[in-house]
């Protein structure tokens, strides 16, 4: 029967360990085959590099999917993240109907600390909606999940009862399973909180907070999010295998304190704690 295989719709920076770079890699330990599908590829990420090359290829990802179709791949999963256009998000949608009985995860990358990122235009945030509405499983910020419920992405602090009312809001009004990250708590707690589509429950994973910021943990949590539940393990023991996994990454490349943050955490070393 061979590797279950996941379509990873994402950008690739070179530089900056974060996207289908940390995504790859964490799929391949844990037994699932990475079918990288760069939406962008980028010399670094944008997070304080200055200037970098860039080249969009929405052309060769649709492409590659008419190709994939002619040779009668099938995926097991469907792994959306960061898009660059309107029509990338159309893009995904092609691929969610070509594959109608694959696990489709949208992680809506649009924004973070109460504010929207550039490259997003409100063509994309609709997409990202839609996505959103044909998904098994979303993976929103805060910032990202007031977003796609039209309300004000400024809010930080949350209560516990807070947090919870906005999975349900999302798991209404997009009928899948949820998963909102980084939540902080006004306790000074930081928690992820989510919800299955076919459960009235909310599932809380507590999250030791280290007090530094590494670009890619994000992407790093959902590989190891979607590799559980590739695996046939629950969706709240995935999302807490996947947090305590990124906690071990911050922490041993924030043993060091001038450590530059910009090249994102050590994974090199640590992917062994994934056996």
């Amino acid at each position: 029967m061979g590797a279950k295989k996941a379509l990873c719709i994402h950008d690739m920076s070179g530089i900056g360990r974060c996207s289908l770079t940390v995504i790859s890699p964490v799929l391949s330990v844990k037994g699932i085959q990475c079918v990288p599908m760069p939406t962008t590829v980028l010399s670094t990420h944008y997070g304080g590099f200055g200037s970098v090359a860039r080249q969009e290829l929405t052309d060769f990802c649709f492409d590659s999917l008419k190709e994939y179709n002619r040779i009668g791949i099938e995926f097991d999963c469907i792994y959306a993240g960061f898009l660059a256009s309107k029509l990338q998000t159309e893009l995904v949608e092609r691929a969610f109907e070509d594959n109608p009985s694959a696990l489709k995860i949208c992680d809506p990358v649009m924004g973070d600390n109460g504010k929207i990122y550039s490259s997003v235009t409100d063509d994309i945030r609709e997409g990202f909606k839609n996505l959103c509405a044909g998904s098994d499983i979303i993976t929103p910020n805060t910032t990202e999940a007031f977003s796609l419920l039209d309300k004000d992405i400024e809010k930080q602090i949350f209560t516990v009862q807070e947090a919870e009312n906005i999975v349900i809001q999302l798991k209404r009004k997009y009928n899948c399973s949820v998963v909102v990250t980084g939540i902080r708590l006004d306790s000074g707690k930081v928690i992820c909180c989510g919800i299955e589509k076919d459960k009235e429950a909310v599932f809380t994973v507590n999250c030791n907070y280290i007090p530094v910021h590494f670009p890619g943990t994000g992407d790093l949590f959902c590989a190891v999010m979607i590799s559980e539940l590739m695996n046939d393990i629950s969706l709240e023991a995935a999302v807490e295998k996947a947090a305590r996994f990124v906690e071990i990454c911050v922490q041993n490349t924030y043993t060091d304190k001038n450590v530059d943050t910009r090249y994102g955490v050590e994974i090199e070393q640590n992917l062994k704690f994934l056996f």
